[in-house]
């Protein structure tokens, strides 16, 4: 758009605001009052005066905090619709954070991962049907020990505290800065409470730089924040298939993903790691990246599979699993599956099933059941 020049005295059309002329002053000396102000006596009172309430105000500017200032606004997520990109696949959530290209075709499996391909089919686990129970919820701590973390929300949400209390409110599109102080958290600068939680309507909230479904609570522990993100475990594996595996991956490969981080979340929510959140979203634990990371590929595979979980001697497995068949055995000593072996397996047109019976031997499949 071109700039358009406009006349001194005039912004865009809008008129400037008139100031009326100022009052002539009185001629020196003019009545009583001006000759009492003239005096040496009253002079010097108001110069003393003057210099001790200069003083005063550069104390209380300076022994006061500052104001803390906001962020600059946040950009909403777009509705939850899916969207075609560059080159036809869809994610599940169009948002600002999702590439405008989706992830480069699978890299090649590494010499060992080939090797593991078996000359026949794999003994295929028995399978069972989705679940229809309602999904658990699963606490994810999405950011650990921050000296401060931005938050926000796209439309207008109470803040609370556990006693569900209303400490301050989002305004839609706005950041707020929030740290912490001797096991207090500080909104913007104000002391509020130790825990903060965030349930918007939409249940998307914004976190340092992603956007995550769900409720999320804000903790203080001592001078850090942590951030956790209390989620359906459904909607908290479509982001960490996504994140874990390539979107274009077989399906057979996804599916056998989703079952195996569904299984590792779930036994770690019955050992959780903290009192505060269940796993982390790292390596250490299984990434999680929010909604950038969610693919329709992805919720096919975690929706085919909803609610199964592996299982052996009737618990939970804790499924372990990593990039290469080298990692799974020096990591886990062999115990788990090669993420790359899985698309091996999967672009050879085996099933989920095959591809789980050879990485989890002696394992079975069970339902979720939560009611």
């Amino acid at each position: 758009m071109k700039n358009k020049r406009t006349k001194p005295g005039n912004f865009g059309g809008i008129e400037p605001l008139s100031i009326a002329a100022p009052v002539p002053p009185r001629p020196e000396g003019a009545g009583l009052l001006g000759g009492f102000l003239r005096s040496p006596l009253v002079m010097s009172f108001g110069l003393a005066t003057l210099l001790s309430g200069g003083l005063t105000l550069w104390l209380l500017r300076t022994l006061l905090p500052s104001t803390a200032a906001l962020p600059e606004p946040l950009a909403a997520p777009q509705r939850p619709l899916p969207r075609p990109l560059l080159d036809g696949r869809s994610p599940l959530l169009g948002t600002p954070n999702i590439p405008n290209k989706a992830p480069t075709t699978a890299p090649p499996a590494t010499p060992h991962a080939k090797t593991i391909v078996p000359a026949v089919p794999p003994v295929a686990l028995q399978p069972v049907p989705p679940s229809q129970d309602p999904a658990p919820q699963v606490r994810v701590a999405i950011a650990r020990d921050h000296a401060h973390l931005t938050v926000g929300t796209a439309v207008a949400t109470p803040v609370t505290n556990d006693q569900q209390q209303v400490m301050t409110q989002l305004i839609p599109s706005q950041g707020a800065t929030v740290t912490a102080r001797e096991g207090i958290l500080f909104w913007n600068g104000q002391p509020l409470a130790a825990s903060l939680w965030i349930r918007p309507s939409n249940q998307l909230t914004f976190v340092g730089s992603k956007w995550y479904r769900g409720v999320v609570r804000l903790i203080a522990q001592g001078n850090t924040v942590t951030a956790v993100n209390q989620v359906d475990l459904e909607q908290y594996l479509v982001s960490v298939v996504g994140s874990e595996v390539y979107p274009d991956w077989p399906m057979a490969t996804l599916k056998a993903q989703a079952i195996a981080a569904r299984s590792y979340a779930l036994a770690q929510m019955f050992q959780p790691a903290s009192r505060f959140f269940d796993l982390g979203n790292d390596e250490r634990w299984q990434v999680y990246r929010g909604i950038e990371t969610e693919w329709t590929t992805g919720h096919a595979a975690v929706q085919a599979t909803r609610g199964i979980v592996l299982t052996k001697s009737g618990r939970v497995m804790v499924s372990m699993y990593a990039a290469t068949d080298d990692i799974v055995r020096e990591v886990f000593g062999g115990r788990g599956m090669s993420q790359t072996g899985a698309y091996e397996l999967g672009k050879r047109g085996y099933n989920h099933l095959q591809i789980l019976g050879t990485y989890y031997p002696g394992a079975g499949l069970s339902q979720i059941q939560t009611q």
